[in-house]
């Protein structure tokens, strides 16, 4: 009997070993001819975006917002109450969205809610919290000068060495609490481009400005405000 179970083993290991072998021989040339492997990589789209990507797509986002309003027909009124217009972009020029008929210089337009509220007329700044799609915008946006004391560490005085990125805010300051506010859409060098509401032709308009960013900064056509620096949204 124990004869016999020893002549069963003998049969039973040789065959075990040369089936290990050919397996292993299967595997290895599998290996070397690039046969494709059980591993999976997860997709590109699962990986967590980096936050400096992040921050540099929301100020692309701020830059078509504004580029697109100065070429994109507005809503406006000529009278409190009265019919809605829209606004012809690239009148009187191609930096010029006007939002306005003639002389009329009403400032009743979609940024401001028509300006049913008399002390909204103004509206540069309503303007430039639209851009910001109203997120980390001061409480009271219509006031140029809550874009430096509504927002925080987000706040950065004028410095000759320390230029504005696209999406930032510049705002000016004048007498009589009476300020500006702008949206940056390029920076090259000293040159700082913007899109802005309330201000060009009839001061009512979206328009593009350029300023310098140098000696004691940017310089509004009327000379009665003074840059105080930007507000940015990050």
């Amino acid at each position: 009997m124990n004869s016999r179970r020893l002549r069963n083993r003998s049969l039973v290991l040789p065959t075990a070993v040369v089936l290990l072998a050919l397996t292993l021989t299967g595997a290895t040339a599998a290996l070397a001819e690039g046969a494709p492997t059980a591993v999976t990589m997860a997709p590109a789209a699962w990986a967590t975006p980096e936050p400096d990507g992040a921050v540099t797509a929301e100020r692309q986002k701020i830059v078509e917002r504004a580029l697109s309003a100065l070429t994109t027909p507005k809503r406006f009124r000529l009278t409190h109450g009265g019919p809605v217009h829209l606004s012809r972009p690239g009148h009187p020029d191609r930096d010029t969205n006007y939002l306005g008929k003639g002389n009329s210089n009403a400032n009743l337009n979609e940024y401001n809610g028509f300006a049913k509220n008399p002390d909204q007329r103004p509206w540069c700044g309503f303007f430039a919290a639209r851009m910001w799609a109203n997120r980390g915008v001061p409480a009271d946006p219509g006031n140029s000068r809550a874009w430096r004391s509504g927002t925080g560490d987000r706040w950065h005085p004028y410095a000759a060495d320390r230029p504005p990125q696209p999406g930032d805010v510049l705002m000016w300051a004048g007498r009589n609490h009476a300020g500006h506010v702008a949206v940056v859409v390029g920076v090259s060098g000293t040159r700082v481009t913007t899109v802005e509401g309330n201000t060009g032709y009839h001061n009512d308009s979206i328009a593009r400005q350029r300023y310098e960013w140098t000696g004691a900064g940017p310089v509004l056509k009327d000379r009665t405000k003074v840059i105080q620096g930007f507000a940015s949204r990050f």
